[in-house]
């Protein structure tokens, strides 16, 4: 039997968490409002989001390699005899690191530490799409020898009100903040190379929700076994997302396996805000 971790960055949605059962476990990041220490996972959205709608600060520390391990034990105790554990990109988060450590620890031999250098939904694309494989009768490790395909067909879009929450936790340079707030432009986001960059800029934001529709649009044509996630932050954004939607409905993507709603975990808008709003999209 596999049983899978991950780390709350990996944009793991609730229709999967209660697909899987106890077979899935999510490590969550440390959340600091203020001085007072949350888990990810294990305590209200509304609380965080509230919080840094105020402006407040907020920010993340990965996992322990401890963490890990009492997630490895709690699987292998209830009869899970391989484990995937799949996490957030190393770039942007020691979080594989820790697992890593954990896994060689407990049973290196029954646990497969993966980096998708991705984030969110992106993540949580390549976690689906390895399931997909083992479930058709594909052993894990010949699953895990098509990562780097699985990496390349799996995209995220999305956009932030302002930049300040990413230059301020070192997650885009400095340049492309100050172009944003300067000259007043919204940037649509992407993951390039296992970090954030710019996909296209929109000049005002009435476009946001048609140009980033667009870009899944073209990330997806002619591909199938299509997977689709409309993610948002606060409650402030739902309007957004649900146009965002409306939107890429509009394209008729062939071949959708699956379309699904994120309320994103506080571990990525800690960093890009809580305005966030964005489409992940996978196709082969």
């Amino acid at each position: 039997m596999l049983g899978v971790v991950t780390d709350s960055g990996c944009g793991i949605t609730q229709s999967f968490i209660d697909e899987m059962g106890d077979a899935y476990v999510m490590v969550g990041m440390k959340i600091f409002l203020g001085k007072d220490e949350y888990i990810d996972g294990k305590f209200d959205k509304e609380k965080f989001y509230n919080w840094i709608s105020q402006g407040k600060d907020s920010r993340t520390s990965q996992p322990s390699p401890l963490d890990f391990e009492r997630a490895y034990k709690e699987l292998l105790d209830k009869g899970y005899n391989e484990i995937l554990s799949l996490h957030i990109s190393s770039k942007v988060s020691g979080a594989f690191n820790s697992a890593r450590i954990a896994a060689n620890k407990v049973a290196p031999d029954k646990i497969h530490v993966v980096d998708t250098l991705h984030i969110s939904a992106g993540a949580y694309f390549m976690l689906r799409r390895i399931l997909d494989y083992v479930k058709s009768g594909v052993s894990l490790a010949e699953a895990l020898k098509k990562i780097g395909e699985i990496r390349k067909n799996s995209n995220v879009f999305f956009t932030v009100s302002t930049l300040d929450h990413l230059r301020k936790n070192g997650r885009i340079g400095k340049a492309a903040g100050l172009v944003g707030s300067v000259l007043k432009l919204s940037p649509i986001l992407t993951v390039k190379d296992g970090e954030t960059g710019v996909a296209t800029i929109s000049r005002g934001k009435k476009r946001l929700n048609a140009k980033m529709a667009n870009l899944c649009k073209e990330f997806l044509k002619n591909k199938r076994h299509v997977r689709v996630v409309f993610a948002y932050s606060a409650a402030s954004t739902l309007k957004m997302m649900e146009e965002l939607r409306k939107n890429f409905d509009e394209f008729k993507v062939p071949d959708l396996l699956s379309e699904e709603t994120l309320k994103m975990w506080p571990t990525i808008t800690t960093h890009t805000g809580p305005t966030t709003v964005g489409v992940g999209c996978y196709g082969e």
